[in-house]
């Protein structure tokens, strides 16, 4: 009986483990896959006043240093990296993107990051795939290209 109960509990912890290791689907609320093509992700979050609010106050910590208080990429932040011969930060407000104009392409850029000077926000806490939305709804906002 003990033998049972042992081989019983053994297996279903190696089935629990198993389906924990071989689970490489994310849920919706992981964000995009790390494999998608960036082009092709669509964003899930309508562009609301509440959403808009939500990305503003997530700009507004996280982004103005750099992009500036209205995304025009003159942040204090900024001018100091620029001073040290550091790239500009980008103009948000203006139809040039540099790193691609799709939401997908925006939200890959504000997860990963770009290069030394813009970190990414994966990985933050308090950020996860729909903040990073909101912020993508925001950023479009500015006026840049839609």
């Amino acid at each position: 009986m003990r033998r049972a109960l042992f081989e019983s509990v053994v297996c279903l912890a190696l089935m629990v483990w198993l389906a924990a290791c071989s689970s490489g689907h994310s849920s919706p609320s992981d964000g995009p896959s790390l494999k998608a093509n960036p082009k092709t992700i669509k964003n899930p979050v309508a562009s609301t006043p509440e959403s808009l609010a939500t990305g503003k106050r997530i700009y507004d910590r996280l982004c103005a240093d750099c992009h500036g208080a209205t995304g025009r990429g003159d942040g204090e932040k900024a001018k100091k990296l620029a001073a040290a011969g550091e790239p500009k930060a980008p103009d948000l407000t203006d139809d040039k993107w540099d790193h691609g104009s799709t939401d997908g392409e925006i939200f890959v850029d504000i997860r990963d990051g770009l290069g030394s000077t813009m970190t990414g926000l994966n990985g933050k806490p308090g950020i996860g795939p729909e903040e990073i939305w909101h912020l993508v709804n925001y950023v479009r906002s500015l006026g840049g290209k839609k």
